[in-house]
């Protein structure tokens, strides 16, 4: 992920601009995301399938797709665009003012690992309680929870839960990668 403009920008151009409608930003930056590819694509419309289909059999939330979210880290704002999440309970305006209660991030090819869980780190600042990274190359998901030491690793034969946030939320690993 790299910068798009070099010169400060404030929020309200951020979020006025369309050109910047699939970017993120970052203390007054705009972070072009990186391209996905067609698996990205297929795993983000897995996933958020396989979630829509568990919320409307327990009407908690809703799932959403490149989400605006508002989040504060100290004095700083950045906008954060998780791939995929769910939102418990409903929210208005244009944006959420929080982290999502579930965030799914889809590694890009160009993606360094250690800039995605730096994201998470502000999702978890900002309330987030449950984090995947998936990683298709691996075909892997890097399961996160705010102050664990260390992702728990989910492979093929692996079973994602959605523990108390989605009690009984059961998405085998295989599923995504079809």
């Amino acid at each position: 992920m790299g910068a798009l403009a070099t010169n400060s920008i404030s929020v309200e151009e951020y979020l006025s601009n369309s050109a910047y409608e699939h970017c993120e930003y970052v203390n007054g930056e705009i972070v072009s995301l990186n391209l996905g590819t067609k698996q990205h694509a297929r795993i983000a419309v897995r996933c958020g399938y396989k979630l829509e289909s568990y919320l409307e059999q327990h009407p908690i939330g809703a799932v959403y797709g490149e989400l605006h979210c508002k989040l504060r880290i100290g004095a700083e704002t950045r906008f954060r665009l998780p791939d995929v999440c769910v939102v418990r309970g409903s929210f208005e305006g244009r944006y959420l003012e929080r982290a999502p209660d579930l965030c799914v991030e889809i590694r890009s090819p160009d993606d360094a690992i250690s800039s995605l869980i730096a994201k998470f780190s502000d999702y978890f600042t900002n309330g987030c309680k449950l984090g995947w990274l998936i990683l298709p190359e691996e075909h892997t998901v890097l399961v996160l929870t705010p102050g664990a030491a260390s992702p728990q690793v989910a492979g093929m034969d692996d079973t994602l839960d959605g523990g108390a946030l989605l009690p009984g939320l059961q998405l085998p690993v295989a599923s995504l990668f079809v």
